[in-house]
């Protein structure tokens, strides 16, 4: 569902000129790089968690929270950091068009700066579902990187002449996500032990 969200925006990527799609194209490439390790922490958070929430260690839980959410938001802001500082000898990676650097060095403006917002909601979704609490993260995704995506694309795109109005739902759809995944862990009760175990 998240992929199918990417294609619809994606496909008002396609409106602008082949530059545009081209510098598009070319950072997706780069924010892999950002976007799976950090994916890949939170399924490693979601074994962890719930190996010792069955075992019913609370304290390992907790620690094992805030110890992903660490290294999720210190592994962005890193990568972004590096991305942003040689940005344009890694996007001459891809290609020696100016034009089309123009354009990814513009994707790299709007991403790299706010990808530890990803880190949260992403480290907070996996935690949760170790504690077999599925379907929070799962509906705090759907609304944060789908049904926002696609509303913003038909009512806040058209108020934007450029290629930013489309840049700009990412970041703003990872706080979204990030603030709606922080209020679940705080007021959610999803650290809770069934009662044969506690």
């Amino acid at each position: 569902i998240t992929s199918f969200s990417n294609v619809f925006v994606q496909s008002y990527v396609n409106r602008f000129a082949s530059s545009c799609m081209a510098g598009w194209a070319a950072y997706q490439k780069i924010d892999a790089f950002v976007i799976l390790p950090m994916t890949t922490l939170s399924v490693t958070a979601t074994t962890f968690v719930g190996q010792n929430f069955g075992a019913g260690k609370i304290d390992r839980v907790k620690k094992g929270t805030f110890v992903t959410l660490g290294m999720c938001i210190v592994y962005t802001i890193l990568t972004g950091i590096l991305l942003l500082v040689f940005q344009d000898s890694i996007m001459h990676l891809f290609t020696g068009d100016e034009t089309v650097i123009a354009y990814g060095k513009i994707c790299m403006l709007y991403f790299c700066p706010f990808y530890w917002m990803l880190g949260i909601l992403q480290g907070l979704a996996g935690t949760v579902r170790g504690t077999g609490k599925s379907v929070p993260p799962m509906v705090v995704l759907l609304i944060s990187l789908c049904l926002f995506r696609i509303v913003w694309i038909q009512f806040a795109l058209p108020l934007f002449a450029g290629i930013e109005g489309v840049l700009l739902v990412y970041p703003v759809s990872w706080a979204v996500g990030a603030v709606l995944m922080v209020l679940y862990a705080w007021k959610g009760k999803w650290m809770q032990l069934p009662e044969a175990i506690s």
